[in-house]
């Protein structure tokens, strides 16, 4: 549920735990009270009203479990109270500007099912008010997509196989893409199975009868192979209490950026704009040595990378959900091994070897350094698993949105595994270690006005404001802070009041927190907030990312409201990193902790924050041969381990592969191969072009 907030508004999340904000302006000592800010309850007319919100939790767990007759029913039911929203007088017609998945997404699921009445009652609504013209061509095209889901079915039906790239000629539709995306639902649904035929399917019905060599290409899941856990009783997790732990506040991150971070565009296959490196040699890719782009995901290994094809269009894969492929370190692939269930979630240690993955029905398959099985867990029998199903009243649809992380230690001889708000660290002999789940959150709280966020170049200027630079710590911050509001108090220095002003935006730049609650005086005025709250489920801090440590000896664990938190091998926590915004990915040398938000990487050596990098939500993090990528689509931006910028290597034809070989950064595309070869010296931020523009936070 917590996920439906930031799909709706865009807007962070973070800090809205009233306890946390409290804990962590004096971590070591009682704090101050939190200044209360302003609070719009549901009753505010800028919003929908609660029915309306829980009708948006059924759509999107039925959409989840490609339940399409329930979505449709509850987006067909959103439709008068999104009506009754729009129409009511109160609040003088202002309202959030917000997303509506019902008219869109919803729309399609009317389309699937046939509901043409709900369709018109959806065009209807959206033409009766201004405030929903952004979805009037989409209301037109539900109608379209109606009849071309009947016209499908019926081209299927008469022709069993056909392929799916003569659709476009058999039904004469312009759009093939469109086509394509329609028979994917109807695969989703149950209605219509793909079988693999070269580069494209044969379609078949699903209660028709399919040749067993097309049969055989189709990916049935394995039995579900029992838990290996000893424990019978679920026992109770220790609860996180922020006020015990240390807190690192840290430059919070949006959720998005008001305009994308985009890197500039090469004129030649390879370009190094900055003068990174002293040469970049460039050489042909054998057609048989070329990567294959199933690979997408990539991740480095003590010995080298893994990539995998998540969604089977390798032709390992063949028969099997996935596949793959491990690369030495000088990046020669090995042979491509199918994968025996399918990859939800990925987890690979950058110390260790071997990965493990966990299924979306929930079974976690671990597998060793040559790419076989080690061993398998049905993670869904875990009963702490059942017993916190229970206690948040989660239906069986949102099973697999429910468990979402897993970690494996180096060795592979611990894993964890995370369901909401709860993580659990399991021994391979299935004997339960600990336990630990965070602290409900207040309930999500939407900040307007305010202005904590700042862009990395902002953030070295809040730096220079207080006389400070990185390496630097939470603590040197606030001391920092308190003697420059002494300094420049009007009683002992009168005429300062915009210097004053700089160092309170400076602060909350570097911290997210008002003036008030760094020298503890309360207060805090600035903006207001938006309360919205739907339950159990809703109020849980959910955990998004979890990883462990360089050496294996603590976890790490990436909550919804912003906190990363650190656990010792007790399962005691120690300290809670706090990034403002969800982390999607936490990755631990034996040298640095690395964080990524969907805008920002921080890189950190203990408590002490000594890099800091704005980053587009496509980023991809990787960590090898003593250097940082970041890779986008045509472009990598590339740190020491220690998050100092070295250079740009730009492509201009699609990356399919990036890794750091003898010190040279090797990118590859189809047909090429680049290598950035002799790093020159390190560039300083402030004259680092991409770092210098100027994004702002949405």
């Amino acid at each position: 549920m917590s996920g439906i907030f930031r799909w709706l508004f865009g807007g962070s999340s973070a800090r809205e735990s009233k306890a946390l904000d409290t804990a962590r302006d004096e971590p070591c000592s009682k704090a101050a009270a939190e200044p209360q800010p302003e609070i719009l309850r549901m009753a505010d007319p800028s919003l929908p009203g609660q029915l309306y919100f829980a009708q948006l939790e059924r759509f999107t767990s039925s959409v989840s479990a490609k339940d399409y007759v329930t979505a449709a029913a509850a987006a067909r039911a959103s439709l008068p109270l999104l009506r009754d929203w729009l129409k009511d007088p109160q609040g003088d017609g202002q309202r959030l500007d917000i997303r509506i998945p019902a008219l869109s997404q919803g729309g399609m699921t009317m389309a699937i099912v046939g509901d043409r009445d709900g369709l018109c009652e959806l065009r209807d609504l959206v033409q009766s008010f201004d405030h929903l013209q952004a979805y009037r061509d989409e209301a037109e095209e539900h109608f379209v997509d109606l009849d071309l889901f009947d016209r499908l079915r019926e081209a299927i039906r008469a022709n069993p196989g056909i392929l799916q790239s003569r659709i476009k000629t058999v039904l004469g539709v312009d759009d093939a893409r469109r086509a394509s995306r329609l028979i994917s639902y109807l695969e989703k649904s149950g209605e219509v199975r793909r079988a693999k035929s070269g580069k494209t399917y044969e379609l078949y019905l699903a209660d028709a009868e399919m040749p067993k060599a097309s049969a055989a290409t189709i990916y049935n899941e394995p039995a579900r192979p029992g838990s290996l856990r000893r424990d019978r009783g679920a026992g109770r997790p220790h609860e996180l209490d922020p006020k015990r732990v240390k807190i690192v506040p840290l430059p919070p991150s949006p959720n998005a950026w008001e305009r994308p971070v985009e890197m500039p565009a090469a004129e030649e296959a390879f370009a190094d704009p900055q003068g990174g490196w002293s040469e970049i040699v460039v050489e042909p890719i054998a057609k048989s040595d070329r990567p294959d782009p199933a690979f997408r995901r990539h991740y480095s290994t003590r010995g080298g990378a893994l990539s995998f094809d998540d969604l089977a269009k390798s032709e390992a894969s063949l028969g099997a959900p996935g596949a793959v492929i491990f690369s030495d370190a000088s990046g020669r692939p090995g042979t491509p091994v199918p994968l025996h269930r399918d990859a939800y979630h990925i987890s690979v240690h950058p110390e260790g070897e071997g990965f493990a993955l966990r299924s979306k029905s929930g079974v976690m398959t671990v597998y060793r350094g040559d790419l076989g099985i080690d061993f398998e867990t049905d993670l869904e029998a875990a009963p702490e698993v059942v017993a916190n199903r229970e206690r948040l009243g989660l239906s069986e649809s949102e099973a697999h949105r429910a468990l979402r992380c897993i970690a494996l230690t180096p060795d592979r001889n611990r894993y964890l595994f995370t369901h909401v708000d709860e993580a659990w660290c399991v021994n391979r002999e299935g004997e339960r270690l600990w336990g630990l789940k965070m602290p409900a959150k207040e309930p999500t709280r939407i900040r307007v006005g305010g202005s904590s966020f700042g862009t990395a170049a902002e953030i070295d200027q809040a730096l220079e404001v207080m006389g400070l630079q990185m390496p630097v710590t939470p603590d040197e911050i606030r001391r920092r802070y308190r003697q420059l509001a002494r300094e420049l108090h009007p009683d002992v220095n009168p005429g300062n009041e915009e210097r004053m002003k700089a160092v309170n935006v400076a602060s909350e730049r570097l911290t997210g927190l008002d003036p008030e609650q760094l020298d503890g005086s309360g207060g805090g005025e600035d903006g207001f907030e938006i309360l919205i709250s739907f339950g159990p489920a809703a109020e849980a801090d959910w955990i998004y990312a979890a990883a462990f440590s360089g050496t294996g000896k603590t976890a790490l664990l990436g909550t919804y409201a912003g906190r990363v938190v650190r656990v010792d091998r007790s399962g005691s926590p120690t300290t809670i990193y706090d990034v403002g915004s969800v982390p999607v990915r936490i990755v631990e040398t034996e040298s640095f902790l690395y964080v990524m938000t969907t805008t920002r990487l921080y890189v950190l050596d203990g408590d002490r924050l000594i890099a800091l990098h704005d980053c587009s939500s496509k980023c991809d993090l990787l960590v090898s041969g003593g250097m940082v990528l970041l890779v986008e689509g045509k472009g990598v931006r590339v740190f020491t381990e220690d998050g100092q910028p070295l250079g740009i290597a730009l492509t201009k034809a699609p990356i399919r592969r990036a890794y750091v070989h003898n010190g040279a950064v090797v990118v590859e595309t189809r047909t090429q191969r680049g290598s950035f070869r002799g790093i020159r010296a390190a560039t300083k931020r402030p004259g680092d072009p991409f770092q210098a523009s100027r994004m702002r936070p949405s």
